[in-house]
C-alpha cells in the first residue's frame, strides 16, 4: 500500500498485494478496499480511518468492500529483515492511519503526490522528492493522512532489529545507527537517485541483476536517510542527564495513573522545571505531558482489548472523568472506547 506504515506482507483474495516480481509485470490496476486495510491493521497494529468515519463504526455504504485505493503494490525482501514496498495507487477516498507498534527504522520516500505525517508534536507534509526516516516506540506513533483525488507513488523500506544489528557491525555504519529513539529525520531525495528508484518496478534481465538492483536501492536510501548531524544534536545532554531523564520517562511509563507535576518530576531529575521540559522534549521527541497522555491512552487501549469496561480503563489509566477520557481516546485513535470492546 502507499501507506508509509504498511509492511510488505498483506494479501487479499484477489492478490492485490502479491509478491514483488509477479506484481511488477501487471498493467491493470486493482482495487484495495477498506476491509483489506482493516485486516492488515489488525495483524500489524495499525488503525485506519476512512473519510469522516470512525474506525470500527463503519456500517453504511459498501462497508468493508468500499474501495479506498486503486493501483498496484510490489514488494520484496532484498535481505533478511529488509522489507521493501513500492506503491503506485490512486487514492479514491481520503484516509488516515496510526501506528501502535515499534518501528526500529522505517524510511519512506514520496515519488509522486503528497502525504501529511505527524510524530509527537511534529507535523509535516511530504511532497514528491521528500522523504522521512522514523524510529518509533509504542508511545510515539506515526500518524499519516493521505488525501483523495491524487496519484500517489511511494517507496518504503523497513529494517528489523537483527538487520540493523548486522549493519552496525561495520564501525563507520554503526555510528550512524546510534541515534536515540524515537527519532524523525526529514530529508530530500538527491536528484541522481530518483531515476534509480524508477527502475524498481521495471523488469530486469535476470533475477540476480534484480536482486543487486534492489540491494543498491536500499543502500542508497540508508546512505541518505540516516542523519549525519545526530551527535551534534545530542551534545547538549550529558550522559548523567540522559540517565536522569530516562528515570523520569520510566516513572511516567510505569505509573501513568499517578498525579504527576512538573515540579515533582523536575525534583526527581535534579533539574529546574524549564530545563527538564526542554531536555525531555529534545531527548524523547515529545513533551512530558504529551508522553504521559500517550502512555495513558495506550494503556487504556490494551485494557479495553482485554475486556475491561470503559470506566475501568479510564480509571486505571489515570482519567478521573469518563467524558474527558472518551474525548482524548477518540482524538488519539479515531474511534470511541466502546468500539474497541
Amino acid at each position: 500500500m502507499n501507506d508509509p506504515l504498511s509492511r510488505p506482507d498483506i494479501k487479499d483474495s484477489e492478490d492485490a498485494l502479491g509478491q514483488f516480481g509477479a506484481a511488477a509485470q501487471r498493467s491493470h490496476r486493482l482495487h484495495i478496499c477498506a476491509g483489506d486495510l482493516d485486516s492488515f491493521g489488525e495483524r500489524h497494529g495499525i488503525l485506519y480511518r476512512f473519510g469522516d468515519d470512525a474506525v470500527g463504526d463503519r456500517r453504511t455504504d459498501q462497508g468493508p468492500s468500499r474501495p479506498i485505493l486503486s493501483g498496484r503494490v510490489v514488494e520484496e525482501t532484498p535481505r533478511p529483515g529488509w522489507l521493501m514496498t513500492f506503491s503506485d495507487v490512486d487514492v479514491l477516498e481520503s484516509y488516515d492511519s496510526c501506528s501502535r507498534l515499534a518501528a526500529p527504522l522505517f524510511i519512506c520516500v514520496v515519488l509522486e503526490g503528497s502525504i501529511e505525517i505527524g510524530v509527537g508534536s511534529r507535523r509535516h507534509r511530504l511532497n514528491a522528492g521528500n522523504a522521512m526516516s522514523v524510529r518509533l516506540a509504542e508511545q510515539f506513533p506515526l500518524r499519516v493522512h493521505q488525501a483523495a483525488g491524487q496519484r500517489l507513488r511511494t517507496l518504503n523500506l523497513a529494517l528489523e532489529d537483527d538487520a540493523i544489528a548486522a549493519l552496525g557491525e561495520q564501525t563507520a555504519v554503526g555510528s550512524l545507527l546510534e541515534a536515540d529513539r524515537p527519532h524523525l529525520h526529514l530529508w530530500s531525495l538527491p536528484g541522481y537517485v530518483a531515476p534509480m528508484l524508477e527502475q524498481i518496478a521495471a523488469p530486469q534481465p535476470s533475477a540476480g541483476q534484480r536482486c543487486l538492483l534492489l540491494e543498491a536501492i536500499c543502500l542508497q536510501l540508508l546512505c541518505h536517510g540516516l542523519p549525519h548531524s545526530d551527535r551534534k544534536r545530542r551534545s547538549g545532554i550529558s550522559p548523567g542527564e540522559r540517565e536522569r531523564l530516562e528515570r523520569v520517562r520510566r516513572r511516567l511509563h510505569d505509573a501513568p495513573a499517578e498525579t504527576h507535576t512538573l515540579a515533582g518530576l523536575a525534583h526527581q531529575a535534579s533539574m529546574s522545571p524549564t530545563s527538564l521540559r526542554a531536555k525531555f522534549q529534545r531527548c524523547f521527541g515529545l513533551s512530558l505531558f504529551d508522553y504521559l497522555r500517550e502512555r495513558r491512552l495506550q494503556l487504556a487501549y490494551q485494557l479495553l482489548e482485554q475486556g475491561h469496561s470503559v470506566q475501568q480503563a479510564a480509571h486505571v489509566s489515570g482519567y478521573n472523568h469518563a467524558s474527558n477520557f472518551s474525548t482524548a481516546f477518540r482524538r488519539r485513535f479515531g474511534m470511541s472506547p466502546s468500539a474497541v470492546i
